[in-house]
């Protein structure tokens, strides 16, 4: 009973919450799966978000007052260039709304560090269907999602509303409508509105029709071995907050309740939708009248009144003494029509389709003044570039037009802010926080790629935030380009006060340690975050480095790939991918699988480029990530060759479940004595794992749970325990609702284990920095950064860490004690209201 009366006091302080002492004590005692005391906390928790209604209403005020009027300014930014690692993504800025082109893997994350905000982003435009220019969509959605936009419109080939099918499982889209534009069937051809009009040009293979259709014939049935015995029929966020059990797509205008179930034809079999189409798009700007003189109305002496509307409306007017005034004579000339194109060529299959295609051959040669292409956005990947035929194409548009690549011809991801920690980071340990190694950056004016050296046109490279301006003015803007300064990360950090006496120290009591030549296993932190990265934290990812030849990551979110880029350089990563022989997915999170279809695509592209044959990677993960991976396989990219699954369930502690002939050549590939699992507190078939190495050492891995027993028998007498540290101990109550573990829980669990050392990570966003850790840290727990490197003999650096830590993000650490002062002050007077 006094659980439960803690229980109804918890939730008499929540600042949402309705829900009355008596109904939390009837679902206790009438609910059989509420005898938890747990699970009927769950079960009262507030559902809604009740800050977007606000943010929705403020939305559609905004959105009809600006509709009235035409864009004043058109700029189009480089989000993310399509560098090896990077998203490949084009972010049209006006001041009325915007546009974005493609949305790769890591897109959220460059729009949060530069200040690209989405709250105006209505609509999303694809040109391929393929992972490289969608990944990146769900986590779009989210953030767009939570800053109250209402609806999102998908432009693109036929068959995207399957990429939220698939996703709504684990990406809960509940105050989001989602549209699917049917970009091919449209009789229109276009989406039209008050800022511009954005035509559909439809590409097709080589052997397929109009639709996309092959000519083909049918491929033969997927074996029953590659079947899903069973639809995926979890909410893996219902347990901690609420959501839409059906997420509702419109698509021609006709809305559906997207359940679960693919689409089945009169035989009741599943309808396969394998896209071979690819939309490019002609975008033309409305024109903008200019605007009215008054200066120049006064000299042709025209009065107050409605005539200056008429003038200012483009109409002539005659005066009471019988002037006439022409509209051209009094008005600034309209803003003219500075059209843009927007392609993709992907493979020489579309070749034939791209060069033909008549919509865009109209804008060849000469042509009227509003028919002038400005800018031609180029997707096309570096190989298709290459061909005579491609070049001879881009020959044809006016000399003056501006050609900017997006592809994997780009260098340099984008991205400041990580290697501004980094180098501050290696100030304190050059091996343990080791530079970064993704090309940053290049002089895109000097720079010329060697298939276009002999010819005339203007072409660009992109580079996060190249800004082209069409509206007011036409021209480059390089005001706002990504600068890498390395020598100024590095002044920042020597000219913080006591800092170089602090560095100084460290170093000192570092020299007294003794030293190891063991150098595996070795740990590569990719991902520290919680739910969506941020500018310096990622989602979650580790590499474990098994030996010289083998490599396992444990748990990938989004961007997984893209850390390892940065980390050992967009040559040196192929090596480490064929190396990659595990994957473990610790739950169906989001933030801890979205990495996973890039990562064993790229994986596939590095066996081809080393010219190895090719053998799929372990992926140990919760059976039920089936459902999605043959659903993306289905509907949009080969995939399920890539991979052999081996269940959580199979290798529980104690009860392991492998063939012994399959047993046998799994540790073998893996190059380790024992792999074990547990299950979890968190959400519904949620693991944690140990590995064991052949010369004997032990790391553990929780996964995302609250203090769980399971883990603290499997975890017993680890080398190492990885384990999540969401939120601080003050904490304790967001902690348990969102069913994470506090920093003392983690450690707690650590020692009942007796883990010689315990690394914390998964740090909510909050701590983007430095974690707040209520007094010293112990000689055995560390906490992780991204782009961080272990040795187990390397462990006992990183405590005598944390001040200097402290005292490098000092501003964010404060910032953040601040924050959370704010927060239990506003709980305790909500106490206090509830009392009285």
């Amino acid at each position: 009973m006094k659980v439960t009366r803690a229980l109804i006091g918890y939730l008499s302080r929540s600042v949402h919450s309705k829900t009355k002492p008596e109904v939390i004590l009837r679902n206790i005692k009438t609910k059989p799966k509420a005898q938890s005391v747990l699970h009927a906390l769950l079960i009262a928790m507030p559902k809604e978000q009740v800050h977007i209604p606000h943010l929705k209403s403020q939305r559609t005020q905004k959105k009809e007052v600006a509709s009235k009027f035409p864009a004043g300014y058109i700029n189009l930014e480089v989000l993310g260039n399509g560098a090896k690692g990077a998203p490949a993504s084009l972010y049209v800025f006006t001041d009325q709304t915007r546009y974005l082109f493609n949305c790769g893997e890591g897109t959220q994350r460059l729009a949060h560090e530069h200040r690209m905000k989405l709250a105006k982003l209505e609509h999303v435009f694809i040109t391929n269907s393929s992972w490289k220019n969608l990944g990146g969509v769900p986590g779009v959605a989210l953030t767009i999602q939570d800053i109250g936009v209402p609806i999102i419109t998908i432009h693109g080939p036929p068959g995207l509303e399957n990429l939220f099918e698939g996703t709504r499982r684990f990406v809960i889209l509940k105050d989001l409508q989602i549209r699917v534009a049917d970009c091919v069937n449209d009789s229109q051809g276009y989406y039209e509105d008050h800022v511009m009009r954005i035509n559909y040009v439809t590409l097709v293979k080589k052997g397929t029709n109009e639709n996309g259709v092959s000519s083909e014939p049918e491929p033969e049935p997927e074996p029953e071995s590659l079947k899903e015995k069973e639809e995926d029929k979890i909410d893996y966020y219902a347990p901690i907050k609420g959501s839409k059990r059906n997420l509702e797509v419109t698509q021609g205008g006709i809305t559906k309740k997207l359940k679960g179930e693919l689409e089945k034809d009169q035989f009741g079999r599943k309808i396969e939708k394998q896209a071979d189409t690819v939309i490019c798009y002609i975008c033309r700007p409305k024109k903008k009248p200019g605007a009215l003189l008054i200066e120049k109305c006064m000299d042709y002496g025209v009065p107050a009144g409605p005539l200056l509307g008429k003038l200012k409306r483009g109409e002539d007017v005659t005066l009471p003494n019988g002037t006439i005034v022409k509209a051209a004579d009094v008005r600034s000339p309209d803003a003219p029509c500075t059209v843009f194109l927007v392609v993709d060529c992907p493979t020489e299959e579309y070749l034939d389709s791209f060069i033909t295609n008549e919509e865009l051959l109209k804008f060849h040669g000469d042509v009227p003044v509003d028919d002038i292409v400005h800018v031609i956005i180029h997707f096309t990947p570096k190989e298709m570039l290459k061909s005579s035929k491609y070049i001879e194409w881009m020959e044809k548009f006016r000399i003056s037009t501006q050609h900017i690549l997006l592809n994997n011809i780009s260098e340099g991801m984008g991205s400041e802010a990580v290697h501004r920690v980094q180098y501050k980071l290696n100030l304190l340990d050059p091996y343990m926080f080791p530079l970064l190694k993704d090309s940053y950056g290049i002089d895109h004016n000097k720079k010329r790629t060697e298939f276009v050296s002999n010819t005339q046109l203007q072409i660009t490279q992109g580079v996060t935030q190249y800004r082209y301006k069409l509206r007011p003015e036409i021209g480059v803007d390089n005001s706002i380009e990504v600068k890498f300064n390395p020598m100024d990360f590095v002044k920042e950090a020597m000219d913080i006060p006591d800092f170089e006496l602090a560095l100084n120290n460290l170093k000192r009591q570092f020299s007294q340690l003794t030293t190891s030549d063991v150098e595996y296993p070795k740990i590569i932190f990719l991902g520290t975050g919680s739910c969506i990265p941020n500018k310096t934290r990622n989602t979650s990812g580790i590499l474990l480095q098994i030996s010289e030849s083998k490599c396992i990551i444990l748990d990938c979110g989004e961007g997984t790939y893209g850390q390892l880029v940065r980390f050992f350089g967009p040559i040196h990563v192929d090596e480490i991918l064929i190396k990659l022989s595990g994957i473990f997915v610790s739950h169906l999170h989001a933030d801890h699988h979205l990495g996973l279809i890039n990562l064993l695509q790229q994986r596939e592209d590095s066996f081809k480029k080393q010219n190895i044959p090719f053998h799929p990677v372990f992926l140990i993960s919760p059976h039920q990530i089936q459902s999605w991976l043959h659903l993306y396989d289905r509907n949009f990219e080969k995939l399920i060759h890539l991979y052999d699954l081996v269940g959580t369930t199979s290798l529980i502690i104690e009860n392991s479940k492998l063939d012994p002939s399959f047993e046998k050549k799994f540790y073998e590939e893996l190059n380790v004595k024992k792999i074990e699992t547990v299950e979890v507190r968190h959400c519904p078939n949620a693991y944690g794992i140990s590995i064991k190495g052949i010369s004997g050492w032990k790391i553990t891995y929780s996964g995302d749970t609250m203090p769980c027993d399971y883990l603290t028998t499997l975890g017993k007498d680890s080398d190492l325990l990885i384990h999540e540290a969401t939120m601080e101990d003050e904490l304790k109550d967001e902690a348990l609702v969102k069913m994470h573990s506090t920093t003392s829980e983690a450690i707690e669990i650590g020692k009942k284990m007796n883990a010689k050392f315990i690394m914390l990570t998964h740090f909510s966003q909050r701590y983007s920095k430095v974690p707040k850790i209520n007094g010293e840290l112990d000689k055995n727990v560390g906490i992780a950064f991204d782009n961080m490197l272990l040795r187990l003999s390397d462990l006992w650096k990183v405590p005598m860490m944390y001040p200097i830590l402290k005292t490098m993000f000092a501003e964010s650490y404060d910032e953040m004690e601040t924050k959370t002062a704010k927060k239990l002050r506003r709980k305790e007077r909500e106490k206090m209201g509830k009392i009285e």
